[in-house]
């Protein structure tokens, strides 16, 4: 049998850790993180009780984790078979020769050599900013009840909700090693936040994730242990706006401008761009070539777009959540424009867009008029990131 189907018996016949042992699809690995060091043993029991073989696999596999020591020490030889306790007596040789200790005995309260307990939590959390498409990604930290810590990194998007959920395992000392990467990336480097903001963070993704796109795999197996439950609690974006009242200088508003001209800030297309842009396409196939027409509709169909209401409201929590991470850098001057642009767009005056919305617009309009122009054959040679800004995974 597998590891996998062995897995399952050990499911059936401890019902009270079924919940931990069967999300975890057979990966060694991943039921570690799901157990607390007793159902461990009360699995790796059972195991070596009924199939010796995988549970010496599973074993070996938990010992290759600096934590997963602890799981195995303390097991009693109490109820084994022969096999099973032969197989228990050569495992307890491999702890051993890790310098972790194994009581003669087979106490229930073990001492690990090389594994101390410490009384310290880990709870931190971490926001990226927005990529080209409207996405980031979110990070919590927590410590692991089988110790060392996890990582919960989710792909949101304000218009599509939760769009990836991966989870990871990591030791203490890797914690800081990992930390240290993110803030480091020479792109959408991460910035950190409270926790309980990036829970309120995906707790609204998952209110406005459609129904018609299925949840990740990973995140319906562990939005249990996310702590979601509450509401009513303020992303990093509405904490800033609350931190920083008063008015922004037009100086602020116009390098938040020059960067969004550089690509630096946006586009985040708005759905259904693609689509339209494809009916421009097929109503100038086939007609004389006549630029300045294409491209006043272009850029007609491109302002609607960024103007309908759910991607109004999507970039104006953009702009409000970048606010936080300029914040964050100590770039309170960008942070400041950020907001006034999530209030103009939220609250327009005389209908005027956002100064910083008319220079994405007017990026993503003149790439896919340069795209549209080639693909029309009117002898448009200038490359474009039209695909690029309009792609959506």
């Amino acid at each position: 049998m597998s590891l996998a189907e062995c897995l399952e018996g050990a499911a059936e016949a401890l019902p009270g850790d079924a919940e931990q042992i069967r999300p975890a699809n057979g990966d060694p690995f991943q039921l570690l993180d799901l157990l607390v060091p007793d159902a461990g043993r009360r699995v790796l029991s059972w195991l070596l009780s009924n199939h010796p073989e995988e549970g010496v696999e599973l074993a070996s596999a938990w010992l290759e984790d600096g934590e997963g020591a602890q799981f195995l020490v303390g097991l009693s030889e109490e109820g084994l078979s022969k096999t099973g306790r032969k197989a228990l007596r050569k495992l307890s040789h491999q702890v051993r020769s890790r310098g972790i200790e194994w009581p003669e005995d087979g106490v229930s309260e073990p001492h690990v050599g090389r594994l101390p307990v410490l009384d310290e939590k880990i709870s931190m959390a971490y926001v990226s900013p927005y990529d080209p498409r409207g996405g980031r990604l979110v990070y919590l930290v927590e410590s692991n009840p089988a110790g060392g810590a996890r990582v919960f990194e989710a792909l949101l998007d304000m218009e599509r909700g939760i769009v990836d959920f991966q989870v990871y395992r990591a030791g203490r000392r890797q914690v800081g090693e990992f930390v240290r990467d993110l803030k480091r990336r020479p792109r959408f480097a991460a910035v950190e936040a409270a926790p309980e903001s990036v829970r309120e963070l995906i707790r609204r993704q998952l209110i406005v994730h459609s129904s018609d796109r299925p949840l990740p795999k990973q995140f319906s197996e562990w939005r249990g242990k996310l702590g979601l439950d509450d509401s009513g609690g303020s992303t990093p974006g509405e904490l800033v706006r609350q931190e920083l009242v008063g008015d922004v200088d037009d100086a602020a508003l116009e390098a938040l401008g020059e960067l969004a001209s550089e690509g630096e800030v946006g586009p985040w297309p708005p759905s259904g761009l693609d689509r339209v842009m494809a009916a421009v396409q097929e109503e100038f196939s086939g007609t004389g070539e006549d630029a300045g027409a294409l491209s006043q509709r272009v850029s007609e169909e491109v302002k609607a777009l960024y103007f309908e209401d759910a991607a109004v409201a999507a970039n104006a929590d953009r702009f409000e959540e970048t606010a936080y991470v300029w914040w964050r850098d100590e770039r309170e001057d960008l942070a400041r424009a950020c907001l006034a642009t999530a209030r103009g767009l939220r609250a327009p005056i005389e209908g005027e867009p956002a100064s910083v919305l008319t220079a994405i617009m007017e990026n993503v309009a003149k790439a896919i008029n340069a795209d549209l122009e080639k693909k029309l054959g009117w002898g448009g040679t200038e490359d474009s990131s039209a695909e690029r800004a309009t792609e959506q995974p």
